[in-house]
């Protein structure tokens, strides 16, 4: 068996197999290809691999000829050539042809159905896909032939039609895979049909939203929309994706994709025909790993230094949601859904927090998981006084840990985490309460003045509206602090809350600013 043909030709397949494998050492510069062309036409095979094909689960599955042929052949030489083993050897060299036919297929249904013109855009791949085509039909080839039993021709051309009908079947199989989508329900019904669109001098892209007031929407000179109005409700207004109707998501693409500004700089100055034309390039690997080397040559051909950013995402997504969403949901939903969602998670969240002070009875009170932004941090102000700027009091040092600015209408607590929760429980008090430092890591007290008569606490982030903590009107209020696990929220990396805060506002008229824990 060692000296057979049979073993010379699985031995052949298997390292034809192995040898691609080099290809994963060569730098990212040798694979890539240039990829960029001036009104291309629409070529419905082309747009299926890309859009389609490539994003499916069939691609993970295929591929494996490194592992799949090396152990068909073990299984040969187990055993000895047997019937099993044949059958087994026919059915790995389909699942090797069946990546290597589908190519020239494609490329054949668009250059007999779309004309000459198509081959203008599968040139760039054309040569490397076809090359690695027919060298995964020769691998087959030679494990076809090695399992080949000895006997009379006649026999040997049925197994042969047998073996090219199945191969073919499967490849009929493989291009059905993903050709009926079905209309887009996951995302608010629209029909995203602009991957099959083809763009002359004369295309329309429909007029937009009646309740808007902004003008219509009309081709330039040539490069489409021109007029900065027409790209207010995106661009101004953030209209979501949700939110626009199917016939203005491609103007809003144009639109966003020329807002992107540094995260896609050559988009900025593209035609509307090139643009859309890109957009639909980078729609093919929306969400692929940007080291690929064909997603890195586009990402590199449009100025996307960084990557899949969110303002490059959010431009595509109204060309291609379906991929868009596998990496970037929340760009899909609307206005609405948005705020739904924010809702459910800010519940969430507020659920973890409970009241440290349950028995201590208040005029108001509220129990919330606050938001902070980045620097950390939460502000208990006046309400005529909030965002302007004032002396600060001098405060010793031992205050940073709790307090890092404190003027006469305006108290800044510090929080350990930043763009994170803090459980925080605010209480409206008309006397003055009982120290209770058990449980308490650092309690701080201090006062602030409202003239107004309104006292608020807030964040960088706008969030739950809190009650007014002046019960008393206008006037001097004495502001308790506690605050508890700010170490380990600092250290301990968890999907809830676990800074806890709890406030006191009382009136008060002294403004000296203590430490009862630290």
């Amino acid at each position: 068996m060692w000296r057979s043909r049979g073993f010379r030709l699985w031995a052949v397949a298997t390292v034809m197999t192995l040898l691609p494998l080099a290809l994963w050492v060569l730098p990212d510069s040798v694979l890539a290809f240039s990829f960029g062309l001036v009104n291309p036409p629409t070529c419905p095979a082309f747009e299926f691999q890309t859009e389609i094909y490539s994003s499916s689960i069939v691609t993970t599955l295929l591929g494996w000829d490194f592992v799949a042929v090396p152990l068909a052949f073990a299984f040969w030489l187990v055993t000895r050539g047997g019937r099993p083993s044949r059958v087994a050897a026919r059915a790995i060299a389909a699942y090797v042809l069946l990546p290597a036919l589908l190519e020239p297929a494609l490329i054949a249904y668009d250059l007999f159905t779309v004309g000459s013109a198509c081959w203008e855009t599968w040139q760039p791949t054309a040569g490397w896909d076809l090359g690695m085509g027919a060298y995964q039909m020769t691998c087959a080839i030679f494990i076809l032939l090695a399992v080949r039993p000895a006997g009379p021709a006649s026999p040997r051309r049925i197994r042969l039609r047998r073996t090219a009908g199945a191969v073919v079947v499967c490849c009929l199989l493989l291009g059905l895979i993903g050709v009926d989508q079905g209309p887009d329900h996951r995302f608010t019904g629209a029909d995203v049909a602009a991957r099959s669109i083809g763009f002359d001098s004369g295309y329309y892209m429909g007029e937009l939203d009646a309740d808007l007031s902004w003008d219509s929407a009309l081709p330039g000179d040539g490069d489409g929309y021109t007029e900065e109005a027409n790209c207010g409700p995106w661009t101004v207004i953030h209209r979501s994706y949700g939110d626009t109707a199917p016939g203005n998501r491609e103007l809003a693409f144009l639109c966003l994709a020329r807002d992107v500004g540094g995260y896609a700089s050559r988009l900025v100055t593209l035609p509307d025909r090139e643009l859309l034309m890109f957009g639909r390039a980078l729609c093919g690997v929306a969400g692929r790993p940007s080291t690929e080397p064909r997603v890195r040559t586009l990402l590199d051909q449009v100025g996307a230094d960084y990557g899949w950013s969110y303002a490059l995402m959010r431009a595509l997504v109204f060309l291609c949601p379906d991929a868009v969403a596998r990496t970037w949901p929340d760009l899909v939903l609307s206005e609405a859904e948005s705020q739904r969602k924010e809702e459910l998670y800010q519940a969430k969240m507020t659920s973890h927090c409970a009241d440290p002070a349950r028995r201590l009875r208040a005029v108001r009170q509220a129990t919330t998981a606050l938001f902070v932004g980045e620097g950390g941090g939460y502000f208990i102000e006046d309400g005529d006084s909030e965002g302007e700027d004032e002396a600060s009091r001098p405060l010793n040092k031992a205050f940073d840990a709790i307090l890092w600015d404190l003027s006469a209408h305006r108290a800044s607590v510090a929080t350990a985490v930043e763009n994170y929760h803090v459980c925080l429980t605010v209480k409206v008090l008309r006397h003055a309460p009982r120290v209770r430092l058990k449980g308490w890591d650092t309690v701080v007290e201090t006062g602030v003045d409202t003239p107004s008569g309104r006292l608020g606490l807030t964040s960088w982030e706008t969030g739950e509206p809190l009650p007014n903590l002046a019960a008393s009107g206008p006037g001097r209020y004495r502001i308790r602090i506690y605050v508890r696990n700010q170490e380990e929220a600092a250290t301990y990396a968890s999907k809830l809350p676990v800074e806890e805060h709890l406030v006191l506002v009382y009136p008060g008229r002294s403004s000296r600013t203590v430490f009862l824990r630290k």
